[in-house]
């Protein structure tokens, strides 16, 4: 299926608010059992079976963390992760753990920090999104490289090497060719701005 930049969009403003819902929930007693494994199916729904990620999504929750106090503290940090910019690319590369996805097409969607406490608004995540069994599902995540960009103000995207994704091949190598972009609202900082900007 061909894919607008307008309904990968619609796919990650769905999951992100699935996200913010998932943070929440995990301190709402007024949320059910069984409504709380709906929005983890669904939130799950939205990762490729291969990304390791999705498996530290639990429909466990610790009842004694369901107080009014934390609750009201989880809601007043946590926020929905807002998305700046979707970018298209053709013929990327992945790696070796990424094997049932089209591998002609990957979105990348540039989000924003899921806490209040960020100064300014800028993207620290890059999400890529692929078309697996002729669906949208996310691939992979890459994070900003906090040193270069404490020092020498450089966007680039890099995993950790820690983690599960990383050690299970599930990377993207080469982005490929840009061929599209979406911007959909404007960072905050010149260099990210410039990056907005580009292409």
């Amino acid at each position: 299926m061909n894919y607008t930049l307008e309904d990968v969009k619609n796919f990650i403003l769905e999951f992100t608010e699935l996200e913010y819902q998932f943070g929440l929930g995990q301190f709402d007693s007024s949320i059910g059992d069984e409504e709380w494994d709906v929005l983890v199916a669904k939130l799950e729904n939205c990762y490729s079976e291969e990304f390791g990620y999705f498996a530290i999504i639990t429909s466990y929750r610790d009842e004694s963390l369901m107080t009014k106090e934390l609750y009201e503290n989880n809601k007043n940090n946590l926020k929905k992760r807002r998305l700046f910019l979707i970018r298209k690319y053709e013929n990327p590369k992945f790696g070796e753990g990424i094997y049932n996805a089209d591998s002609s097409i990957v979105f990348s969607g540039f989000l924003g920090a899921e806490s209040n406490n960020i100064r300014s608004e800028i993207y620290q995540s890059n999400l890529s999104v692929g078309i697996i069994n002729g669906e949208l599902k996310i691939i992979t995540e890459r994070d900003l490289n906090s040193e270069k960009r404490r020092n020498e103000e450089i966007i680039e995207w890099v995993y950790s090497e820690r983690s599960n994704v990383y050690i299970e091949g599930i990377i993207i190598k080469n982005d490929g060719t840009l061929v599209e972009t979406l911007r959909i609202v404007e960072p905050e900082h010149p260099t990210w701005i410039a990056d907005y900007n580009k292409g």
